[in-house]
């Protein structure tokens, strides 16, 4: 089953948007031994973001291995002004024909994708790795070993480029159309993380491989040898407090140097080579990587893969905005603390107030949906409190690894944090 939205109303980009109403088709495939006569269909949607107006789509007679499409009678969908762009809505489609029904499931990205893994390595696991943290962390996007099918490239704020580690790897040639496509994405306000062991340095120079060095505030130094074993942050940027071990598919990585408006993140422990820089161009933002991030440990703490991948995603303005991340509050009234930070198992949140207030402290999931609340159990006032989560629900159940928001309201003030679950 797939689905079409015809927003000639609207900024007519094939797209549901924030605040935009739209006719929406489905093409429905009976794979089924008998043909319907009578096909009617409903399209439901709970998502607190959407609203259908129409949910009727009357196919009426469809013959066994045969397609139809509700042209004729499209369902009108609207999406609220404030739903946060990149957020996926599930839909369900229940079919009917006298005593046939089914249910259908598909889900619908409200403006654009957070992100797409374009992944053309022989060797796709780093990528697939990639794309399923940033899945994990709540974030809307796909994946394909294919670019050009992705067309058009803007409806994904961020594209992240997995090309691998000789000698399985991918070259993107100079006069590839994939190159003019990923640099027409950046010179038009995109965002792109490029990885790989050869990109920077061997395959420009003897692969006739596009430089992307200047589109990415990068001087490739030389060729690298086996000497990567572990990866390191940069004090004052985002990587601060970062440390992993290295198991990609060989330690042979290009060294790299900043230039321009680049500056290094991640660098190679034992031998202080730039292995990773950042660039905020003003036009548009990158993160290029001589190593496989997928590749990377796990370790303690923010030395994660899901930490680094989340802190990638907000430098470059992504973030999951169904809870904002706030603070509006006098700090000699309400503090808020949780340690550790990232956690696995259990994790102190701690709060102090020092006035007479109704405390309300709650945890919510990427897409705003309460999952734990300590309300009834917190005291009023009083010296520095805490309450112990050990990353279940309500209902005792394990939550999974991702980010999610601790809310502390009172009555004159409010107080948002992340936090960060971990496997």
């Amino acid at each position: 089953m797939a689905n079409t939205i015809i927003d000639l109303g609207g900024n007519n980009n094939g797209r549901i948007d924030p605040g935009e109403t739209v006719d929406m088709t489905v093409t429905i495939k009976n794979i089924g031994g008998v043909d319907f006569t009578n096909l009617n269909t409903t399209l439901v949607c709970t998502d607190p973001y959407i609203t259908i107006t129409d949910n009727s789509g009357y196919f009426g007679y469809l013959a066994v291995d045969s397609t139809k499409e509700n042209t004729d009678d499209p369902y009108v969908v609207s999406a609220d002004i404030s739903t946060p762009n990149g957020h996926l809505a599930e839909f369900q489609l229940i079919a009917a024909d006298g005593a046939f029904a089914d249910t259908l499931i598909f889900n619908v990205v409200v403006g654009s994708y957070h992100y797409l893994v374009w992944n053309p390595d022989p060797t796709p696991t780093p990528g697939q790795t990639i794309h399923s943290t940033l899945s994990s962390l709540g974030y809307s996007g796909n994946i394909s070993n294919t670019l050009l099918t992705e067309e058009p490239l803007d409806q994904h704020q961020a594209i992240f480029v997995c090309v691998g580690i000789f000698a399985s790897n991918y070259t993107i040639t100079a006069t590839s159309s994939e190159a003019n496509a990923l640099a027409d994405y950046l010179n038009n306000g995109g965002n792109m993380y490029l990885e790989g062991g050869d990109v920077w340095y061997y395959d420009p120079l003897y692969m006739q491989g596009y430089n992307f060095g200047p589109l990415f505030g990068i001087q490739a130094v030389n060729d690298g040898s086996a000497d990567l074993s572990s990866v390191s942050g940069i004090a004052t940027t985002f990587t601060e407090g970062m440390t992993m071990t290295y198991s990609g598919e060989n330690s042979y990585i290009d060294h790299l140097r900043s230039t321009g408006t680049g500056f290094s993140i991640l660098k190679n422990t034992y031998i202080t080579d730039t292995v990773g820089v950042a660039n905020d161009a003003g036009t548009h933002k990158t993160v290029g990587a001589s190593f496989e991030l997928g590749g990377l440990v796990d370790g303690t703490g923010v030395s994660t893969k899901a930490a680094l991948l989340d802190s990638i995603m907000h430098f470059f303005g992504i973030n999951l905005t169904a809870v904002e991340e706030i603070t509006e509050l006098d700090v000699e009234k309400v503090t808020l603390s949780i340690a550790p930070n990232p956690f696995s198992g259990f994790t102190d949140i701690g709060y102090q107030i020092t006035d007479n207030n109704k405390v309300e402290l709650r945890i919510f999931d990427v897409t705003g949906r309460l999952v734990r609340d300590f309300s009834a159990q917190l005291s009023a006032v009083g010296d520095q409190s805490s309450v112990t989560w050990n990353g279940t629900d309500g209902q005792g159940r394990g939550l999974p690894a991702g980010i999610y928001f601790v809310r502390l309201n009172t009555d004159n003030h409010k107080e948002t944090q992340k936090i960060i679950l971990v496997e």
